[in-house]
């Protein structure tokens, strides 16, 4: 019998050597999740003194795909995060207790970055999907929801395994915990007070993988980064003309998105949260919502550049008790 979607389990591993596959060492309470073989043939159109055009196919390109969308945590969403931005460095918070660390991910000049094998169980089979990388990730904050994040996936066919899941319990973030702020620089943050009137944001991480493929296998050796493209979305009320101003003067912007759990306090007096910081950023579009029955509000997409003064484009810092990644 079939199973609900729902009882599908995902679990996350990351790889030690790139292609060898892992045991999931964390479980993703997925709200969606697909993954899925994929196949290129080879069409045999040599002719048989007949009309018909193909005689044969054969497999010359194997691997797999899909994309998921899950709640974002302060515990197994660092995977994720790792495999987004390829890089990160682990440190103690400043909590007394020194069991809180501070993760920070950063877009890693490798363009293979950081695998993963990704689990896949069911009660018709389990399988694991070695090389797994992530690409396209979008966080999402919109009133009403819990802050999310979607992301595709590319790995290596999968094969047999056996896995007992495990979940753990772990934070989430809803939009009362999000705050935004932009200033002129990556140091005016600081100082910067938070937009009180945010409706919904996006920000996502793109490393345009593509799929490598060599002579000798049907199975990729890699999935590498084609260059990485960083934006952002968001409305929220007009209520002056800051936006809009830079948007037509082409004036670039420091971009920082906080989502910080305040109602949990881990360690000593830490609360769980990710940071994301932009030094520059541009507003590439922008729009004014005039409905005759709504408050007006302005949208805008704005895309993250390399800043040379302070040599990086994106970060982000996520502070749980998770020991490493």
């Amino acid at each position: 019998m079939s199973d609900l979607g729902r009882q599908v389990k995902y679990g996350i591993g990351k790889e030690t050597t790139a292609g060898t596959a892992v045991a999931a060492s964390n479980w993703v309470p997925q709200l969606k999740f697909s993954l899925n073989p994929m196949r290129d043939y080879a069409v045999n159109e040599s002719a048989f003194g007949r009309v018909e055009k193909s005689n044969s196919a054969d497999i010359t390109k194997r691997w797999a795909e899909g994309d998921f969308e899950a709640k974002l945590t302060d515990k197994t969403s660092g995977y994720i995060l790792l495999g987004a931005f390829g890089s990160v460095s682990t440190a103690a918070n400043a909590d007394a207790s020194t069991l809180v660390k501070d993760h920070t991910f950063t877009i890693n000049q490798d363009i293979n970055g950081q695998s993963f094998t990704l689990v896949r169980k069911d009660s018709i089979a389990t399988e694991a999907f070695a090389l797994a990388r992530f690409d396209e990730w979008k966080l999402k904050m919109e009133l009403g929801k819990y802050v999310s994040f979607t992301s595709k996936i590319m790995a290596k066919t999968g094969s047999t395994t056996t896995a007992t899941p495990a979940y753990v319990l772990e934070n989430e973030f809803v939009p009362k915990h999000a705050a935004v702020k932009t200033a002129t620089t990556a140091a005016g943050l600081t100082g910067a007070t938070a937009i009180s009137t945010i409706q919904s944001f996006t920000i996502s991480v793109n490393p345009n993988l593509e799929a490598d493929f060599g002579a000798g296998s049907n199975d990729p050796f890699g999935f590498s980064s084609r260059g990485y493209e960083m934006d952002f979305e968001m409305e929220c009320y007009y209520t002056d003309t800051t936006y809009k101003t830079a948007f037509e003067t082409g004036s670039a912007l420091a971009l920082q998105i906080s989502l910080i759990n305040t109602d949990v306090t881990i360690g000593t007096s830490a609360k769980p949260g990710l940071v994301l910081t932009a030094p520059k950023m541009n507003i590439t579009d922008w729009a004014l919502n005039e409905d005759l029955d709504s408050v007006v509000t302005q949208t805008m997409t704005g895309k993250i550049h390399y800043s040379p003064t302070d040599s990086y484009a994106l970060k982000a810092i996520l502070t749980s008790l998770q020991t490493a990644y």
